[in-house]
């Protein structure tokens, strides 16, 4: 019997590994589809939907072990939360994915990022601390870092990332364009330039959009233009792009070039600067004379953004200007109306008049009321033209 042994092993080793394998394929089938319908319900604004497809599947608690599409929906789970206003629960969930893995740096990166938001400024440098220690080499991490405390009035923290960041080694383009940017950060116009320019030599389509910034920053619109130019023909531009773009066709008086930049940039599959270009679309309209199309943005601008107050302004302007134009049309159509009507009793008058003087033969009589119909029915066309016109405005 023994001698039978191996094989009826090697069986079931097969049998088991099929079996594994099939309902490994089937997790990661209902994972993805929960991501799916987690990601859509987020585009459509249904945040605590898609929490609830994230939370769908459990594996953890079952395999022990976080597959890559698992940690996915893990950060999906806490950007809707986030989104859905519910912060605790995203700082719960970030703090989750540290306490699997301590060495995640993304994650602790996010933690603080929510940290500083919640004004817990100790936590959040200690996950800052960690963030960098644990992912050295991300140039991307010391410019978060920076703008996150930069833009809770510790710039001086942040800047002190930024010249971390150097320690980290390389002359590839990736290298010279990140360099190129943190130099921009700092201030340091004439180290970006030259880092920027090397980065270009080497087909670096992003050092483009630095090396706009920079000029910009130094107020140097012809080369600022030009660089914002190149990075869009290199057909990698992003909606930041084509809205500095907008703003120096704007500064020219170039308010069609402006509007059609802008167009181009909210129709891009990922914007992420829509209030600002929406923004700048209702002030090109202004200027362009468009008060109508302005008028139409603004109602959406404020819908999307109610807390503005200088949009609201905006919107009251806006509204008493339509409320100003639309009342002229209907007084200029009443005054064309009177006119009309005062033209044709006028011609009615004269052309009694002109029957009481002509002898009583018929053809005199006929005459006249043909001139007195023709007179009501040219007074009667006119104010329906004028009319139909007002419906128009």
């Amino acid at each position: 019997m023994k001698k039978h042994r191996l094989p009826y092993m090697v069986a079931g080793a097969v049998l088991f590994a099929a079996l594994f394998t099939g309902c490994t394929n089937e997790r990661l089938e209902d994972e993805l589809d929960f991501r799916k319908i987690g990601i859509n319900s987020m585009q459509s604004g249904d945040y605590e939907g898609a929490v609830a497809a994230f939370n769908s599947r459990n594996y953890p608690s079952v395999w022990g072990r976080l597959t890559d599409t698992e940690l996915d929906i893990c950060y999906y789970k806490a950007a809707a939360q986030y989104a859905g206003g519910d912060i605790e629960g995203a700082l719960a969930t970030y703090q989750a994915m540290i306490d699997y893995d301590e060495e995640n740096g993304n994650a602790y990166y996010l933690h603080g990022c929510l940290s500083l938001k919640q004004q817990d400024t100790d936590t959040a440098k200690k996950d800052f601390a960690n963030a960098v220690k644990y992912n050295p080499d991300d140039y991307e991490l010391y410019v978060g870092i920076y703008e996150n405390l930069a833009g809770n009035n510790m710039t001086e923290e942040g800047e002190e990332y930024l010249n971390k960041a150097f320690d980290i080694k390389g002359n590839s383009a990736e290298n010279l364009t990140w360099r190129g940017r943190i130099y921009y950060l700092l201030g340091q116009y004439d180290n970006a330039v030259k880092e920027l320019e090397g980065a270009v030599k080497k087909d670096s389509a992003k050092a483009n959009l630095y090396l706009a910034q920079v000029y910009e920053a130094e107020e140097d619109s012809a080369n600022a233009e030009k660089y914002y130019q190149a990075y869009v023909d290199s057909g990698t531009a992003d909606s930041v792009a084509m809205n500095a773009l907008a703003e120096i066709q704007m500064e020219k008086g170039n308010y069609e070039a402006a509007l059609e930049d802008i167009r181009q940039g909210l129709a891009m599959d990922n914007v992420t600067n829509q209030q600002e270009l929406l923004s700048n679309q209702i002030i090109a309209y202004e200027y362009s004379g468009d008060f109508s199309s302005a008028w139409d943005v603004v109602q959406q601008y404020v819908s999307l953004y109610p807390d503005d107050e200088a949009a609201q302004r905006e919107y009251i302007f806006l509204k008493n200007r339509q409320n100003t134009d639309a009342g002229s049309d209907a007084e200029s159509t009443d005054s064309s109306d009177e006119g009309q009507n005062s033209t044709g009793n006028s011609s009615t008058d004269d052309s009694s008049a002109q029957s009481d003087t002509t002898n009583d033969s018929s053809t005199g009589d006929s005459s006249a009321e043909n001139r007195s119909a023709q007179s009501d029915s040219t007074g009667d066309n006119t104010a329906g033209d004028s009319s139909s016109q007002d419906t128009g405005n």
